[in-house]
């Protein structure tokens, strides 16, 4: 874990709190790249998953089906306004990606896949 000690103290006078913010600035850039990669990397993973399922789908039984519509229900049931840029719609998306993975996973199972 990066420790920014400029954070971490107390400024007092001008130039540490603009020091102070400095550093906070650089640190929501880096942790959103860092999050968003991570959210980008699950995505994949979670598309990857669900064209092997498409694959076994011949042989895919009604509760497989049932489990892919349901994650297509949860994908078009989302609501959020990303020209507002608000943190609950970040974490909407993150919960959805949390629920896909575990919805295609239990399908993945269903089909005789391990899971991913």
């Amino acid at each position: 874990m990066k420790r920014f000690p400029r954070l971490l103290a107390r400024p007092s006078d001008l130039e540490e709190v603009e020091q102070s913010l400095s550093s906070l600035s650089f640190l929501l850039e880096e942790t959103a790249a860092h999050y968003v990669a991570r959210l980008q990397r699950e995505i994949r993973q979670i598309t990857l998953t669900a064209q092997k399922l498409e694959h076994l789908e011949e042989r895919a039984g009604k509760r497989g089906q049932r489990l892919l519509a349901k994650a297509a229900a949860k994908l078009e049931s989302l609501l959020i306004v990303p020209e507002k840029g608000r943190r609950k719609d970040l974490r909407k998306i993150d919960r959805l990606i949390g629920e896909l993975e575990e919805i295609l996973e239990q399908a993945a199972r269903v089909d005789g896949e391990p899971p991913p």
